[in-house]
């Protein structure tokens, strides 16, 4: 009997979460402490490293709470985090600047000039993955080398989120190799390593890069420092974890060729598990936390912020009764949508709020409805929403199976996003595969968990981490083959849109009241 118990943290673009979870990987507490991004110019988003931390302490205190354990017993700590988060942290791990967050688009800039420096193909030889600004952290690095000098000058160490709550954790300063794959200078494919050659002719410093690491490896125990502002025994043993999506991957279970996982937050991500790095350029291409497994992720930027959008805009009924009734007011929303039939009564919805990742790969992009008459009710705006959701995960799918040759017949969903019923149906018929929603939602605190595990040897390897501790699929949603036909000739019409609206979009991004 493993009598030890195991903490997660996950920093998210808007919360963390902090879970206490036993080695079968039940949830025993979990405390969420939410906070807000910050945007304080047009394109900017970013958050101060200092909320994290001291959301992460507050949930400590509350999971403590609901699990009912002594500290004591916790036998290791692993760290998941929102990717790419960029720290820029001085000698004693303290942030110099806020840290800029993925949905970012200050670096454009920089952006544009790496790629016409160097060309699109050459930098995917190089890494594995293509640039965007934000995307990939090395543009925000670039943006604070040329717009605020001094920052990059004081800089010890440039990293993402769990970098500095490691450091906070334990006084050491690392980065995982699934957080090292979206920077834009790690060498993803291959030696897993900084192309310190690249690093160079950027002209940034390689020495304010941390260590690369296996996202299981112990970057430290907890401090005297930390321990006395948490509460924490000092020497627990922290692995440096990895980004969100890998984390969840892990905590899904994902962990051999051809599985494949979707995550609904402020983004939505399809990841297909390989034992090979089978990358194209069109996807974001990434280290697994486990060894010699890659993912394979069609990263659309902001479709669930676009639906907090909606809420925010137009769904004050909504919200009003989800404080009345204790119901959550995407619930009502749902309620909404369900009056709406298939293809919401011909209305199209692009979903690129913030511009676009994968596979459009434009930050100039822009949310779309088209199709609105007299006749469209708010109810086809809000399922319109969820199906242009669905058919961005089956374009970036299509990429995966029919290009580079993998066989998906189902897909796990976690996130809050797998909450909602109507959802995961519309992604079954969509895509045509079986969503299996998962008995733990909050996939990516209990990954973390499990990396903490590993590095505690609670378990002895991350096959018996995902034998004792993943979360199981409790729910399937199978595809209706009567509406196949149906979303497919929409689907067709989705992917028409973008490429018939790409220089409307340039255009209006140039416009002078810009």
């Amino acid at each position: 009997m493993k009598p030890n118990y195991l903490l997660g943290i996950d920093l998210g673009a808007q919360s963390a979460k902090v879970a206490i979870i036993d080695y079968k990987g039940s949830i025993k507490g979990l405390g969420q402490i939410g906070y807000e991004i910050k945007q304080p110019h047009p394109s900017w988003v970013e958050t101060d490293p200092e909320i994290w931390w001291q959301a992460v302490v507050r949930g400590l205190g509350m999971a403590l709470g609901q699990a009912k354990i002594d500290s004591k017993k916790i036998a290791g700590i692993g760290i998941s985090n929102m990717c790419p988060s960029l720290v820029t942290l001085d000698r004693e791990g303290n942030p110099l600047c806020p840290a800029i967050l993925y949905l970012d688009r200050r670096s454009v800039a920089q952006s544009e000039k790496m790629i016409a420096r160097f060309g699109l193909e050459t930098i995917f030889r190089k890494v594995g993955n293509r640039i965007a600004p934000g995307t990939f952290s090395v543009t925000s690095m670039l943006w604070i080398k040329e717009n605020v000098p001094e920052v990059y000058r004081k800089a010890y160490r440039f990293g993402h989120a769990n970098t500095f709550l490691a450091a906070r954790l334990t006084g050491n300063f690392g980065m995982d190799w699934t957080n090292a794959s979206f920077t834009g200078i790690f060498d993803t494919g291959g030696t897993r390593n900084w192309c310190l050659d690249l690093v160079d002719e950027l002209g940034l410093s390689n020495d304010k890069l941390p260590q690369p690491l296996p996202s299981p490896a112990i970057i430290g125990k907890v401090c005297a420092s930390a321990s006395k502002t948490t509460g924490l025994p000092s020497g627990i043993p922290v692995a440096i974890g990895g980004a969100d999506s890998a984390c969840s991957a892990f905590g899904s279970g994902i962990t051999e060729t051809g599985q494949a996982f979707e995550t609904s937050g402020t983004s939505v991500v399809l990841a297909v598990c390989s034992d090979q790095p089978r990358f194209d350029i069109r996807l974001m291409n990434r280290c697994h936390v486990i060894p010699e497994r890659w993912l394979l992720m069609g990263a659309m930027l902001a479709p669930g912020a676009a639906y907090q959008w909606f809420r925010e805009q137009f769904c004050r009924y909504e919200k009003d009764m989800s404080e009345k009734i204790n119901v959550r007011a995407y619930e009502l929303m749902d309620l909404e949508a369900k009056k709406s039939p298939p293809g919401a009564g011909g209305v199209l919805f692009l979903p690129y709020l913030a511009g676009e990742r994968s596979p459009i790969w434009d930050p100039y992009a822009r949310g779309t409805f088209m199709g609105v008459s007299l006749s469209t009710t708010r109810g086809d705006f809000i399922r319109s929403i969820l199906e242009g959701t669905a058919y961005g995960i089956r374009q970036n799918m299509d990429i995966v199976e029919k290009d580079l040759g993998f066989s998906i017949d189902a897909f796990h969903t976690v996130g809050g996003g797998a909450k909602s019923d109507i959802w995961n149906q519309i992604k079954a018929d969509v895509t045509n595969k079986k969503v299996h929603v998962m008995n733990i939602k909050e996939t990516a605190v209990l990954g973390a968990a499990m990396l903490g595990g590993m590095a505690a040897g609670v378990y002895a390897d991350y096959k018996e981490a995902v034998r004792q501790g993943s979360a199981s699929p409790y729910q399937t949603h199978s595809p209706n083959p009567r509406l196949f036909s149906l979303y497919s000739y929409l689907f067709e019409e989705y992917k028409a849109l973008y490429p018939a609206l790409k220089e409307r979009f340039h255009r209006l991004h140039n416009a002078p009241w810009q």
